[in-house]
């Protein structure tokens, strides 16, 4: 009698579980809906988030391709779940364990569903590390959701600059994400927190804070003087040998020359107390190197290389005319003009000053002496592609005191810029000279045996020297087909040269522009470079493909922390492209 009355109690018991999943011992374990009922109480709610979490994560495992969170599977997931989620999230903030498993979620999602608990995930404990990390992981996500301009948003996340304020734990990474959203969410009433926090006393600064508050200011485009001059008393910041140089040059870009020029302008011409203040600072913080003569000057004629605009000029004439002006300064004010001319139109006038200024300063000093600029100012000349230069160098090259053996090294400094600047009809004045430093090193290698494995590397250059001159030899003035088939040399200086000819043929020119645009993810700095240099002549009314290339290319490499001085000159580029369609 008792084992009949026990097998009628299973038997009940399995037909009230096929009647309803919802009673104790039958749940589904494998259905979300069984967990999320479990979040109201509070002795199941950490295993039952846990077990939430997991689910989420060998849902995002098992989706085409993996980690698709818009999959179908994914997504009813999230409705069944999200929800709940968020509110046992916010209800719960004392439950630390629960919070770590729902913040991954939460923050997986991409669902602006979770933006209320993300935000607040933001008000954190400072100094809990386990508090710390879950804004973090919700600071990232705001960063990646950057949701819609909403003025609650915004506000939550500026709160969190200040909240996020030490320098230990999570914070950095904290205030980084946050700033990095404001930037992509476009709210302007950010402007003011941002500008504040790039233009900290040096020794309150942190380097990953300035740089995205740099970032976001690009992102925002608020073109006004205090941002503008934020931007560039950020590119002075030095925090333990660590610089934001190339992110508030990328936003100062964004913000386009009619801001920026004139500000960079009064700063070379030490118009920007701000930035003076900043560098004399810098003697009372600990582990600072000196700073470099002429740092203010430099740094700010580095940027307005690359915006390249003719309004520029005259104060950058008056400093390589000024002998008393640092040699360091002279140089980056010789290279910027270089750039500047050769941007111009062919018949503009600035073009003939910037000659007169350029080759006045290559001819000064003594050939070879310390005073010497002539190997510092040649490249600028270049750059021009002005006819008049080949004859300079030549004669520079032809001086008694460059012309001895003994100063055949120092004379490559120049036969390098020669072999860049001949045509097909200057050439052969090239070869005389590459003949006969040539001889001169064969003969010092007679006489000085043990010397040679000293002279061969100097050979060597010669030889990279004269291939560059090849192109010219090679090909007939103007001959863009002979051009483009010396960008694929595997030898980078005549790839340069080759650039630079097609550059110097100016206008409009599609075909050339894709050979050009083949070799605009080139490893090398200078070639690179050069390529810029080319495709900006040949796109005096912009280039919408040229833009898509060039983006193509930064994309592939983000990250690639080498390569964001390639990344910044390009985003240049792109900006003086945009300006022109």
């Amino acid at each position: 009698m008792r084992t009949s009355r026990l097998a009628t109690r299973l038997t009940l018991a399995a037909a009230l579980c096929m009647g309803t999943a919802t009673l104790a011992g039958c749940e589904n374990e494998n259905d979300p809906a069984t967990w999320v009922s479990k979040l109201s109480a509070t002795n199941k709610r950490p295993a039952a988030m846990r077990r939430l979490r997991q689910m989420w994560e060998s849902k995002l495992a098992t989706t085409t391709p993996p980690n698709n969170v818009r999959d179908t599977t994914v997504q009813a997931f999230l409705n069944t779940v999200l929800p709940t989620v968020s509110d046992s999230f916010v209800d719960h903030r004392d439950e630390i364990a629960v919070r770590k498993e729902a913040i991954e979620i939460l923050a997986g999602s991409g669902d602006p569903r979770a933006i209320p608990a993300l935000l607040n995930a933001l008000e954190f404990s400072p100094g809990n590390t386990e508090s710390e990390r879950i804004a973090l992981r919700a600071a990232q996500a705001l960063k990646e959701l950057h949701p819609a301009s909403n003025p609650l948003v915004v506000q939550r996340l500026l709160a969190t600059i200040d909240r996020a304020s030490g320098n230990s734990g999570s914070a950095p990474a904290i205030r980084e994400a946050v700033i990095l959203a404001l930037g992509a969410i476009g709210d302007r009433s950010a402007v003011d927190v941002l500008v504040r926090t790039l233009k900290r006393p040096i020794d309150q600064q942190e380097i990953r804070t300035a740089r995205a508050a740099a970032d976001a200011l690009g992102l925002l485009g608020d073109a006004s003087q205090p941002v503008v001059d934020a931007l560039i008393y950020g590119l002075y910041l030095n925090v333990r040998r660590a610089n934001a140089f190339n992110n508030c040059g990328r936003a100062l870009t964004r913000l386009g020359a009619a801001a920026v020029v004139p500000r960079l302008i009064a700063t070379v011409n030490n118009q920007n107390p701000e930035v003076s203040l900043l560098i004399l600072s810098f003697a009372s913080v600990p582990g600072m190197p000196a700073v470099p003569p002429g740092l203010q000057q430099s740094t700010a004629i580095d940027v307005l290389r690359n915006f390249a605009d003719r309004t520029a000029a005259p104060a950058l004439i008056g400093l390589l005319n000024n002998r008393e002006t640092v040699a360091n300064v002279r140089g980056a004010a010789a290279e910027t003009l270089g750039y500047t001319g050769l941007a111009l139109p062919t018949d503009a006038p600035e073009r003939a000053s910037i000659f007169d200024a350029l080759s006045t300063v290559f001819n000064e000093g003594t050939p070879g002496g310390e005073d010497d600029m002539a190997p510092t100012v040649a490249p600028a000349l270049v750059l021009l592609g002005d006819a008049r230069t080949v004859p300079l160098l030549v004669r520079r090259i032809n001086t008694p005191q460059m012309s001895a053996a003994a100063a055949v090294s120092y004379r490559l400094g120049l036969l390098m810029p020669l072999a860049s600047a001949v045509r097909r009809d200057t050439v052969r004045e090239f070869d005389t000279l590459a003949e006969r430093a040539a001889t001169q090193l064969a003969a010092m290698v007679a006489e000085q045996p043990d010397a040679a494995s000293e002279i061969a590397p100097v050979q060597a250059q010669l030889a990279t020297i004269r291939q560059v001159a090849s192109v010219a030899r090679e090909c007939a003035d103007g001959d863009l087909a002979c051009y483009q088939r010396s960008l694929a040399s595997p030898e980078k200086n005549v790839v340069r040269k080759a650039a630079y000819m097609i550059a110097w043929t100016g206008g409009a020119n599609p075909a050339a522009r894709q050979a050009l645009l083949a070799q605009a993810s080139n490893a090398d700095l200078l070639v690179r470079r050069s390529i810029h240099v080319a495709i900006d002549a040949l796109s005096p009314h912009g280039c919408a493909e040229c833009i898509t290339r060039l983006e193509q290319v930064i994309d592939s490499e983000r990250g690639q922390e080498s390569k964001s001085l390639l990344h910044l000159e390009a985003q240049m580029l792109i900006s003086r492209l945009r300006g022109r369609t």
